[in-house]
């Protein structure tokens, strides 16, 4: 059998997501005492990590964003008033592989080739490329970049990579998103897969011990993208959109990915103390993130559960036809099995966050990026704040900076829902780039605080807020 084309180089001056605002950055910067435009919240010590895709070498056939791209995490460091910033790549043998040789050896994801041993080396030949490049966390002490779907890779507080990290071989692979929950201190995750079992989930301990194995889902035999989940007080959240894997089409020339909304919606809740699966299905969507989850008593004496969302009509990476979006709470009745919707807005948003000391309990804000008419779709100028009370959203327009997800940064000594929110932008028509702290009692008031950083940061994807130890 001959062996099969390597794939062309993409243009990347061609594509949005590799291009302007988007662009690799040319590797590691240091950055010490940085000025501030405006006042810090006083007494604030720590440090913001976000990790996204910065390719080192244009990809081979095809670029999927948010899903491709080489990882690296850029952070800002707070400390008697200092700020420092610094980059560094999340380096994977794979990654190294191709440095060595110069260019890509890899494909993207979405194209069917993986390089043989006459291309790649013997010891990685044949298998898929780690892409560690869409999240960071902190837990037991140990910082994690993570992978859509894939064994995290370790790197220390000052972004070094350590290397592949597997919990001591109990669990090869994790999700993007997991929560961590702030009184118990265990992180939970999932992990599907294209082979079985499909789709799993996982529970590891304060101090970092696997406390649950990974447990399977029964998918019926099918293999599902899920980006996130969500937790609450009593349960594990999973929203099974019907974005199904198909890799015999792949390799014959089709799609990796397929949308078929005629399977609708598949809700699990897992019970954090049995492990007991209840199912509830609803009518197709997706969603990308999750703000937050939390047990609701009923009238009647029991308990539904409300999640707070963004989600979209279909998938962006699969399917046909145009696409809506909308800022959602869900109400989940798992012992009815009932699923209701209602929409705070009706526009497309994303990013998701709320205060993290809130996860899987009731919060009273949440936000989301956006757009306005004056940045091309697939940029976000927006931040939204949603007041779940009163339905209000607030909002501050960046103008022509450019940013993705925006992470609650909580103040000094501050009670759950007292902070910031935080990120890094770009300037889309100068492409220089800045740190801002915005308070979250006063988000239409835009930055208290602005940090210029002396060299472009390309837009990322995900990132968190890590106090001083």
């Amino acid at each position: 059998m001959p062996e099969p084309t390597i794939p062309a180089p993409v243009d990347m001056a061609a594509e949005q997501f590799l291009s302007g605002v988007f662009a690799p950055t040319d590797g590691d910067h240091d950055a010490t005492d940085l000025v501030v435009e405006g006042e810090l919240p006083a007494g604030l010590a720590g440090a913001y990590l976000r990790n996204g895709p910065n390719v080192l070498f244009p990809p081979l056939g095809s670029y999927t964003y948010p899903l491709d791209g080489d990882g690296m995490v850029h952070g800002i460091w707070f400390e008697d008033g200092a700020v420092r910033y610094r980059n560094r790549t999340v380096w994977t043998p794979q990654l190294r592989a191709e440095v060595a040789a110069g260019h890509a050896i890899w494909a993207g994801i979405v194209t069917p080739y993986i390089p043989g041993p006459d291309v790649a080396p013997p010891a990685l030949a044949d298998d898929f490329k780690p892409l560690p490049d869409i999240n960071v966390i902190r837990h037991a002490g140990r910082y994690l970049a993570l992978a859509e779907v894939d064994s995290p890779v370790e790197i220390t507080a000052e972004l070094d990579t350590v290397g592949a990290y597997d919990f001591g071989g109990l669990i090869p692979g994790m999700c993007a998103h997991p929560r961590i929950d702030p009184l118990t201190g265990e992180l939970f995750l999932f992990r599907y897969n294209i082979a079985e079992p499909f789709l799993v989930w996982s529970v590891v301990g304060a101090d970092g011990t696997v406390t649950t194995p990974p447990q399977p889902i029964d998918t019926g035999g099918r293999s599902f993208m899920i980006h996130d989940f969500t937790i609450t007080a009593s349960s594990i959240v999973l929203f099974i959109g019907p974005l199904q894997f198909d890799f015999d089409a792949m390799f014959a020339g089709g799609d990796m990915l397929a949308w078929k909304p005629d399977l609708g919606t598949q809700v699990a809740v897992i019970s954090r103390e049995t492990g007991d699966v209840r199912w509830v299905q609803t009518d197709p969507f997706w969603v990308w993130h999750f703000a937050n989850a939390f047990d609701r008593p009923t009238a009647g004496g029991g308990t539904e559960i409300v999640v707070d969302h963004t989600q979209w009509s279909r998938s962006m990476i699969a399917g046909d036809g145009p696409i809506t979006g909308a800022i959602t709470r869900s109400i989940i009745d798992p012992e009815a099995g009932t699923f209701r919707s209602e929409h705070f807005d009706d526009r497309g948003a994303e990013f998701s966050r709320i205060d993290d000391r809130l996860t899987g309990r009731e919060h009273r804000h949440f936000i989301t990026t956006t757009r306005t008419d004056a940045v091309p779709p697939g940029e976000k100028n927006l931040l939204q704040q949603i007041d779940t009370r009163t339905g209000t959203i607030t909002s501050w327009d960046s103008g022509n900076h450019i940013f993705e997800e925006v992470c609650f940064m909580p103040g000094p000594g501050s009670e759950p829902g007292d902070g910031y929110y935080v990120t890094f932008r770009t300037d889309r028509t100068t492409l220089e780039s800045d740190f801002v702290i915005v308070a979250a009692d006063d988000v239409a008031a835009g930055p208290v605080a602005r940090i210029p950083i002396p060299h472009r940061v390309p837009c990322g994807l995900h990132g968190n807020w890590f106090p001083a130890e």
